[in-house]
């Protein structure tokens, strides 16, 4: 633009429809809540691609209202006996350090951590009496061995009226924060270990070596990922009630649309079509942009459309520079590498180049599909470019661009980026923080990770919808996670530098990358908490090395390599050639840190083991890798998540797979042909799984319906919900925790 040159006044119609219709659409959770009619669905675990395993018949929903008679009464019970009986916090009796109940408490995964110590575990030695009265006999802690020695009144265990005896193993939880803003660890007893009372004679009663099979690693998997052997019996965690009660009631009615048409599709072929399914769920935003004239353009085919939504839209694409061309913005889709199917849908290689347009939003001005375009071709090699002058063609080429970004988002940027990426430090942070504040800073963000991620096991990935809805193989996918996984780094880690004022996206991510920042700084710095951090930086300690050890090769791809780095692999000269931005990405000038000979994704916090040995640096460390989660946690997940039922709500204008069709143009077809659609199976289970990711919201921060996001974090939000506004983004949005 000329110096003097006025930028362009916005088109009022088209931003006007834009928020008409942005309003219109926006989830708000009180909506598609389940009717009395309609069926149960008892577990989270219970959610299924094809067929959700519900409670529709009439016997089924009656055996199911029993049940939770049954249970209510359950827990009515427990409520009475706990009053009744209160396991009050005093020690009875005159504990002496001549009568000790020891052992040893170890982790019992055989392969590597067998002799493990579980340091700072909760215990408390309790008794009850024949009348049901509770009697707490001593309680400690594990140290760094995982030994303990808990002193206790020997002729007060040993009276007549004491009925039984046993060690009762505590883990913390998530925490809860009053108004006050005092922690208050959520202590669940983990496990009892009984203990006779003729055996307490003498001066010691070794319970030897205790192994807990508890927040284990697997072994199937390179991937740090944590063992759940049954899903609604034998986990680590558990949704909070709240969260049950919400899945239901939101996603019953996503569920029974889904079910129609699976019947339709089965007993009357012929009578769903894509507009029938379409209509049949709830209105997006590119539905509802949808002119009503048809010889109206369609604003959601445009390139300005396209250029929005790549930058803010889902996608929050990683805009580089061109390296031969500095005037352009590029991104970058690259699938050829791994493993596919080539019989069915069509999966190029994709490349799109920008201009900034003066308004700050980026216009396609090319695009290069890398593959095979149609059923006969087999060269993995062949390049198609097209640009605004190819008509038809550069229309198709901008929806094979739109499936390819929705495919890459759900996979890498929503799959591995938050969902993995948060479950690998959920398991360290459950594993080693125990009393150190910093377990009341992060797990309240890191509950329900590993739960979610277990069902995602069996509806997402492996065999589930996505290796059945594009190319991928589930080798082909595992092979994408690993590789996303090793680009996965705290360390330095910033959003991306917006590109302009229309950044949207960037602008939200790094204003709410600062809030958490100083909310991070200002806890870790509480004079109370510090203390108390220093005081158990062995937790720390561990919680790193678990971390580094467990996390996955670094990688970064070979175009990359041998761009950006020189032939010792440190940054070269091309690294500094500024067309690679940083943000959202590995620091390359980092030294991996390396574990049985093998450079690793994960950078170490501290090699101090003891407060003395804690640097300045250890520090700053400790609050970077506490932004990191809580930021991927929450922000990163929420845009990720949330905003599918805007860009993948409507199957024709994207979806996350594109059959190469029979038309003699293959994928390049037009969007009439529905050949080139996915199949109505997996037409409906896309639009069912974008409404349930999108539609089934619980665990909000500025909502706090579990009691257990920090007063202050909310606070700090709240000073902001103008800025976030301005920028079109709702604060009340934003997700505590990754649980969809």
């Amino acid at each position: 633009m000329a110096k003097n040159e006025k930028p362009p006044k916005p088109n009022l119609k088209v931003r006007d429809e834009y928020r008409e219709c942005h309003q219109r659409t926006q989830i708000t959770f009180r909506h598609n809540q389940r009717k009395i009619w309609h069926p149960r669905l008892r577990s989270y675990n219970h959610i299924e691609f094809h067929r959700s395993r519900t409670y529709g018949g009439f016997l089924a929903r009656l055996g199911l209202f029993f049940l939770e008679i049954y249970d209510g009464l359950k827990k009515g019970y427990q409520a009475f006996h706990k009053w009744l009986f209160p396991q009050r916090d005093k020690i009875y009796g005159h504990p002496s350090a001549d009568t000790v109940v020891s052992g040893r408490i170890t982790f019992g995964q055989k392969q590597k951590d067998l002799d493990v110590p579980i340091s700072n575990m909760h215990l408390e030695l309790w008794g009850r009496a024949y009348w049901g009265g509770y009697r707490k006999l001593s309680q400690g802690v594990t140290d760094r061995d995982g030994r303990f020695s808990l002193p206790y009144d020997l002729h007060y265990a040993r009276r007549w009226w004491m009925r039984r005896i046993w060690l009762g193993i505590y883990h913390t939880g998530h925490e809860h924060f009053t108004e006050r803003v005092v922690r208050i660890p959520d202590y669940t007893l983990f496990t009892k270990v009984p203990i006779l009372q003729g055996d307490l004679v003498g001066t010691e009663m070794d319970l030897n070596t205790i192994q807990l099979f508890y927040w284990e690693y697997r072994q199937d998997t390179p991937l740090p990922r944590v063992v759940i052997r049954d899903h609604d019996k034998d986990t680590p965690d558990q949704y909070s009630p709240g969260r049950l009660a919400a899945i239901e009631k939101q996603f019953i009615p996503i569920e029974l649309i889904k079910v129609k048409h699976l019947d339709m599709i089965k007993f009357a072929p012929g009578k769903l079509t894509y507009e029938k399914m379409q209509a049949d769920y709830p209105e997006n935003l590119t539905s509802c942009l949808k002119p009503k004239n048809p010889d109206t353009p369609d604003i959601t085919r445009g390139d300005d459309w396209f250029g929005e939504r790549m930058m803010n839209g889902m996608y929050a694409s990683d805009f580089d520079r061109d390296p031969r061309n500095p005037d352009l913005y590029w991104i970058h889709y690259h699938w050829n590498s791994y493993d596919k199917n080539p019989h069915y849908y069509a999966m190029p290689d994709v490349d799109v180049w920008f201009r900034l347009k003066p308004d700050g939003l980026p216009l396609p001005v090319r695009i290069t599909l890398t593959g095979p375009l149609r059923a006969d071709d087999s060269d993995p090699r062949a390049k198609h470019t097209f640009t605004p002058e190819d008509g038809a063609k550069w229309q198709a080429a901008k929806r094979v661009a739109r499936v390819s970004g929705a495919i890459y988002t759900e996979v890498a940027h929503h799959f591995a980026g938050t969902h993995l990426n948060v479950e690998q430090y959920a398991i360290a942070a459950f594993r080693n923080l125990h009393l150190s504040p910093i377990a009341g800073l992060l797990k309240s963000f890191l509950r329900s990770v590993v739960l979610v991620n277990h069902t995602a096991d069996r509806i997402l990935v492996g065999n589930g919808y996505i290796t059945s809805a594009c190319a991928l193989t589930p080798k082909g996918l595992d092979q994408v996670v690993m590789n996303v996984m090793g680009t996965l780094d705290w360390k330095h880690f910033k959003p991306m530098i917006p590109l302009s004022e229309a950044h949207v996206f960037a602008k939200a991510a790094n204003l709410y990358w600062d809030i958490v920042a100083q909310y991070v700084s200002d806890y870790i710095e509480y004079p109370p908490y510090h203390e108390r951090i220093l005081e158990h930086w062995y937790e720390v300690y561990r919680f790193s090395e678990d971390a580094v050890n467990h996390s996955v090769p670094a990688f970064l791809c070979n175009f990359l390599r041998s761009a950006l780095l020189d032939k010792s692999g440190k940054p070269g000269p091309g690294h500094s050639a500024g067309w690679y931005q940083t943000g959202n990405r590995m620091n390359l000038n980092d030294d991996r840190p390396v574990v049985d000979g093998v450079p690793r994704a994960v950078s170490r916090i501290t090699m101090a083991k003891e407060r003395e040995g804690v640097t300045d640096a250890d520090l700053a460390n400790l609050k970077q890798v506490c932004t990191y989660i809580i930021f991927q946690a929450t922000f990163g997940h929420t845009w990720a998540n949330s905003k599918q039922y805007d860009d993948i709500g409507e199957v024709k204008y994207c979806s996350l797979g594109l059959r190469f069709g029979t038309g003699p143009d293959g994928v390049l077809g037009p969007e009439s042909d529905t050949s080139i659609a996915p199949d109505l199976t997996r037409a409906t289970q896309m639009m069912w799984w974008s409404n349930m990711l999108s539609r089934t919201g619980y665990g909000f921060i500025t909502a706090n319906e579990d009691k257990d996001v920090s007063p202050h974090m909310i606070e700090a939000l709240e000073k902001h919900r103008a800025a976030f506004a301005d920028l079109g983004f709702d604060i009340d949005t934003i997700q505590s925790r990754t649980n969809i």
